[in-house]
């Protein structure tokens, strides 16, 4: 009997063992809440597909933008946090650009940092070479060249012709042309403005300049002279007519003698913008002539000569 109770009493007192035992192996290790509430990396991806990343200083997002890569009105940053904690907005969700944007990120604990964005265009200072003029004609295309530190996307630049009382005409661009080490040709339509002098105004990214001197001449259309189709037989005296278009400036034209190479001059009568007359002079040469010109000066004042026609004669002089 006295064996049989200390059994007994054994096994109670290792049951009673065993179940504090895992009793206190079943309990949860509560840890504290975490405090950090850190901002640590925020970069964004650029249009060219290069990551252009933050730096993150005493609460600020300091985001140095490269010139050369068109700026946005949106990003999506890819954003890292501490452990535990949370971000608003979230990594990747896509916000307006702009300085006013603010990022909190909160801990697991509830405390908050606020963490504003500030955007910084790295772009130096737009040059303007207008040490030469530019000649623009109007209903056709002007190429600009000389431009330094622009960026090259007509949806960040703009180009508009200043009058000497300062009106602006926007220019609608075309294209651009890499000429070396961040200089740039820009490609305009001329647009339909008074012929005359203009500076250049470019607008790019944050940058704004115009130019020292008015040095883009914008000129009329070049005149241009129909073709003969049949020889014109006439007598000293006698006038002709040459079609054409933006007959503006003409002079005397000339003609050359089949068999040499000698010009002579035709008298000029009259012209307007889609044709031109001319007469035969009292001592021109008799006989046949392979070559026939229409004339107009310049704005520089030289003389240019159009070919009217390719026919074999085309004038004949007789009696």
């Amino acid at each position: 009997m006295k064996l049989s109770n200390i059994s007994t009493m054994q096994l109670t007192a290792a049951a009673l063992l065993l179940w504090l035992t895992i009793g206190a192996c079943s309990k949860e290790t509560v840890q504290a809440p975490y405090p950090y509430n850190e901002l640590k990396t925020f970069q964004v991806v650029a249009s060219a597909g290069d990551t252009i990343p933050a730096a993150i200083s005493n609460g600020s997002i300091i985001l140095y933008w490269p010139f050369d890569h068109p700026l946005p009105d949106s990003i999506a940053p890819l954003i890292s946090i501490s452990e535990h904690a949370t971000v608003s907005p979230a990594s990747g969700t896509r916000v307006f650009l702009k300085d006013s944007v603010s990022y909190v990120v909160t801990a697991e604990t509830g405390a908050k940092a606020t963490y504003k964005l500030r955007v910084i265009v790295n772009q130096p200072d737009l040059l303007i070479n207008d040490g030469t003029d530019v000649v623009g004609r109007l209903e056709a295309t002007t190429d600009i060249g000389g431009i330094t530190y622009v960026i090259p996307d007509s949806a960040f630049t703009a180009v508009y012709l200043v009058t000497a009382s300062g009106a602006e005409t926007r220019c609608v661009i075309n294209s651009f042309t890499e000429l070396g080490a961040n200089e740039y040709s820009v490609n305009i339509a001329t647009p339909a403005v008074d012929t005359g002098s203009y500076k250049l105004k470019i607008v790019s990214g944050v940058q704004t300049l115009t130019s020292e001197r008015d040095y883009v001449k914008i000129i009329y259309p070049f005149p241009t002279v129909n073709g003969v189709a049949t020889a014109f037989t006439l007598k000293r005296g006698e006038t002709f007519t040459l079609s054409g278009t933006n007959m503006r400036g003409m002079v005397a034209g000339r003609a050359r003698l089949t068999g040499g190479q000698t010009y002579y001059n035709l008298e000029l009568v009259t012209f307007n913008l889609t044709s031109v007359t001319y007469r035969i002079p009292a001592d021109f040469p008799l006989g046949n002539y392979n070559l026939l010109h229409a004339a107009f000066r310049n704005y520089l004042g030289t003389t240019v000569y159009l070919r009217a026609g390719t026919i074999n004669p085309v004038l004949i002089i007789t009696e």
